[in-house]
């Protein structure tokens, strides 16, 4: 019989112990959950991590678009889950992106950027008192510099506030003279009120504007051009703006001239001149500064004269300004003479249209656009008349038309 040697002992204790702290399930934490190795359908599944359960797909470790947003319990509304149930892990768990980060690197055992170790529950050996202890074998640290933070992932650091990142330290922001600090983490220099940074220097000088000026714009370094005066881009002074005769000061400030009601500007010599009116004719317009014909007159364009509008028999002034000649209700232009004629309908006929001067054929009658004429629609056998004018034939109920012989079958 062979003796159980003590050195053979040792290797089959460090072998369980091994294979122990591989398939020991760890709850460390609740952002993720560690799972043994075990076999499923014959195939062995390797001990690892994966997200606290909830009633969604995305936010899993492994998840990918082709699996879809939800797990089938996100359409269970009888079902009495708390808020968690339905709120991504990344949200509820403070260490999922910890669980994350060791899921892809394939670890099991949880590691931390401190590096503290873990001590698992072992059970009792012949000759071992007590369980041992094991560090973390996929640890992972984040060196964080001086005056930096970790992100909101804690997947790194970021700078904290008054400070900018230069390679991989975080530098003290320090504003020149007549600067402060703004941005989201107040990491960038601005200028004061009423200074503006030299680009060439990099100091906020203080914007000093020339007389008949102010300051003005969102942080007051843009000089403005007061009421009534124009900046002059080749001395870049703010000069008063005069106008001429008949002429005022308008816009928004206050800085261009406009003529006076009833006058038009001649751009040749820039002066205001009144606006005269022929003979029939009126001022009008937003500044009474155009001409315009009498109700009945039109303008003549080759004279400029305003001339009466005679209308030819028949006919009647309309229009906006009744200056346009219509002819009268029965009657319709011809255009070759420029005479209303009157419309005279013939057998079958009526006055139609919007000013009854168009011939249209009575009801169960057709146009025939060959002779002019309107004629009597005839249906055959199982047919009847119908459509807006009853001048077309349909079948009756029950039958249909075939169309190869024209009848109603």
């Amino acid at each position: 019989m062979k003796i159980f040697s003590r050195k053979k002992g040792v290797r089959l204790f460090i072998s369980i112990l091994i294979l122990f702290s591989l398939f020991v399930s760890i709850s460390f934490v609740d952002a993720y959950v560690s799972v043994k190795g075990h076999w499923r359908g014959g195939t062995w599944v390797s001990p690892h991590v994966r997200s606290s359960p909830n009633a969604l797909k995305y936010d899993n470790y492994s998840w990918t678009p082709s699996q879809g947003l939800y797990n089938k319990s996100y359409y269970a509304p009888t079902k009495n889950y708390s808020s968690d149930w339905y709120t991504p892990s990344y949200i509820t768990d403070p260490d999922y992106y910890l669980g994350k980060s060791l899921y892809e690197s394939g670890g099991y055992l949880p590691s931390y950027s401190s590096g503290k170790s873990y001590t698992p529950q072992l059970p009792l050996f012949p000759g071992v008192s007590s369980g041992g202890s094991l560090s973390p074998t996929n640890e992972k640290k984040i060196e964080i510099p001086a005056n930096a933070r970790l992100n909101y992932f804690g997947t790194g650091w970021t700078c904290n506030s008054g400070y900018k990142k230069v390679g991989n330290f975080c530098e003290k922001v320090v504003c020149p003279l007549n600067a402060h600090l703004g941005g989201y983490n107040k990491d960038t220099c601005y200028c004061d009120t009423g200074y503006k940074k030299n680009y060439s220097t990099d100091i906020c000088e203080k914007v000093l504007c020339p007389l008949n000026a102010h300051l003005g714009g969102y942080n007051r370094d843009t000089c403005y051009c007061n009421e009534g005066y124009k900046k002059n881009y080749s001395t870049g002074e703010c000069e008063r703006v005069v106008c001429g005769a008949n002429a005022h000061l308008g816009g928004y400030n206050k800085d261009v001239c406009y003529c006076n009601e009833g006058y038009k500007k001649n751009y040749s010599t820039g002066i205001c001149e009144k606006v005269v009116c022929s003979l029939n004719a009126y001022l009008g317009g937003w500044n009474k500064d155009t001409c315009y014909c009498n109700e009945g007159y039109k303008k003549n364009y080759s004279t400029g004269e305003c001339e009466k509008v005679a209308c030819p028999l028949n006919a009647h002034l309309g229009g906006w300004n009744k200056d346009t000649c219509y002819c009268n209700t029965g009657y319709k232009k011809n255009y070759s003479t420029g005479a209303c004629n009157k419309v005279i309908c013939g057998a079958n006929e009526y006055l139609g249209g919007w000013n009854k001067d168009t011939c249209y054929c009575d009801e169960g009658y057709k146009r025939n656009y060959t002779t002019r004429v309107c004629e009597k629609v005839v249906c055959g056998l199982n047919e009847h008349l119908g459509g807006w004018n009853k001048d077309a034939c349909y079948c009756d109920t029950g039958y249909k038309r075939n169309y190869s012989t024209g009848k109603c079958e």
